[in-house]
């Protein structure tokens, strides 16, 4: 049985590169009611407050759009970049089985696809030091030499 079933279920589970014990539902699942993301200092803000939006939507039985226009969401999946707390492969690892899609890793920092239901998990993972979402980048246009 793989940690992500195992973490569905509420049971621990221990890879090689992480720990993972969770509540929460799976992706897809709407039986259980989606609680408040507590605060971490791994998992930033915007992707908490994005969690329970989500989670409100969902039990409204709704579709979820997101408020934040800078952040990337398609679907029920948002963009992310997560920093390796040591091992950028292992991280990788485990970002893939909680479903993360078009994986990227540069240096230390892996970005991809997350589904959001999968952003409480992302606070048990060893392997993870920070994750925030993966924002627009708003530029005030081109920028113009100094004129002499």
């Amino acid at each position: 049985m793989s940690c992500i079933m195992l973490a569905a279920a509420g049971q621990a589970c221990t890879s090689a590169s992480s720990s993972v014990t969770s509540s929460h539902p799976p992706a897809g699942a709407t039986s259980a009611p989606v609680t408040a993301v507590k605060p971490s200092a791994k998992v930033g803000p915007e992707l908490r407050a994005l969690y329970e939006a989500y989670g409100e939507a969902r039990q409204r039985g709704v579709d979820f759009h997101s408020n934040n226009p800078l952040l990337r969401v398609v679907d029920d999946r948002v963009l992310i970049d997560a920093t390796a707390a040591a091992d950028t492969p292992a991280l990788e690892a485990d970002l893939v089985a909680l479903g993360l899609r078009d994986a990227a890793a540069f240096g230390r920092i892996v970005s991809g696809q997350l589904p959001i239901s999968a952003i409480p998990a992302l606070d048990t993972l060893e392997s993870v030091a920070f994750v925030r979402a993966a924002t627009m980048r708003l530029s005030p246009g081109p920028r113009q030499m100094p004129r002499p």
